[in-house]
């Protein structure tokens, strides 16, 4: 029993471990080792420095040791093989002989050795020459590898200049940032849940617009004239004098030109009368002289600044 609740244990932290692995790099020196590759040996430098990578380096002839190498590392474990001069030369047999090979690079192969066809599995194959065989000391870094998933890069670079080379050293920290990154983008990916709004959208389905409903349903309304009117009127200050009663087509203020004379002045002198009496309106009927049509002028040039005259005032509607 302790043994079954010990495997569940383990079992339990594999699948909780985050799906995420190193990358290895094997570096293949040229003839006589680091001494002729100054250029590469501060590459070395910096591939080491980058994170979750693992850099080791191999003189070309112990190109075996390369391939034990490869083998033993855990799976998923990203795999690169970077060779300069005859180590360009060993990347074939490496690859020929591992079970698998993510990107080989391959810099200035040496035509002063054989090489086989490339037959392994390797998922990228780069390979940088100089197709001119003096520019390389007599062919030294212009051999042309065989194999059906080689990429070629021609150059005008020396041989003692090719592993200087920006573009080489680029190439090979860009290869190896790719295949580091390539599982950790996946896992991302598959962390990640789709906004449910998002995924709608994607599908044409219509959610995408009972969303913009519910959007809208919950917004304000906007204010509106017959809204805004109960507030205005609240506070204005009430008379203690009975209103009249108004017509309901009667809704809005008394019209800004002055009403002109009719038959029901009388009834319109009776209610001025009335407001009078209860408004300090100053010596409007001082001499008790002015005719209604006097009065209505006044009240039209003054109501904008008393508030109580306005609120009492009829509406045109009822003069004519």
């Amino acid at each position: 029993m302790k043994k079954l609740l010990l495997a569940l244990v383990l079992w339990g932290c594999m699948l909780c471990t985050p799906v995420f692995a190193k990358t290895f790099v094997g570096v293949i020196w040229p003839m006589f080792g680091p001494l002729p590759a100054i250029g590469l040996v501060e590459l070395v430098a910096e591939l080491k420095m980058m994170p979750d990578v693992e850099v080791t380096t191999y003189l070309h002839q112990n190109w075996p040791s390369l391939v034990e190498d490869l083998e033993r590392q855990p799976p998923g474990t990203r795999t690169v093989v970077v060779g300069y001069s005859l180590g360009a030369n060993s990347s074939v047999f490496v690859a020929n002989k591992a079970k698998y090979v993510d990107v080989i690079i391959a810099l200035q192969p040496s035509m002063l050795s054989w090489n086989p066809a490339m037959t392994g599995k390797v998922g990228r194959m780069i390979e940088i020459y100089n197709p001119n065989p003096w520019e390389t000391f007599g062919g030294m870094g212009s051999k042309k590898l065989i194999g059906p998933n080689i990429e070629y890069i021609a150059n005008n670079d020396s041989h003692p200049g090719g592993q200087f080379s920006s573009d080489f050293r680029n190439l090979v920290k860009s290869e190896i940032a790719r295949v580091s990154a390539a599982p950790a983008l996946e896992t991302a990916q598959a962390r990640v849940p789709v906004a449910p709004e998002l995924a709608y959208a994607e599908s044409g389905t219509p959610a995408a617009p009972a969303a913009a409903k519910t959007r809208a349903s919950t917004a304000p309304a906007p204010m509106t004239a017959s809204a805004v009117a109960p507030h205005v009127m609240a506070v204005v200050v009430p008379v203690p004098v009975p209103k009249p009663v108004r017509s309901p087509a009667a809704t809005k203020v008394a019209s800004t030109e002055p009403p002109s004379r009719s038959p029901r002045h009388e009834d319109a002198m009776a209610l001025l009368e009335t407001i009078t009496s209860s408004v300090d309106s100053g010596n409007l009927f001082a001499a008790r002289q002015l005719t209604a049509a006097d009065m209505m002028d006044y009240a039209n040039r003054n109501y904008r600044n008393n508030a109580r005259t306005a609120e009492l005032l009829p509406t045109g509607s009822d003069y004519r």
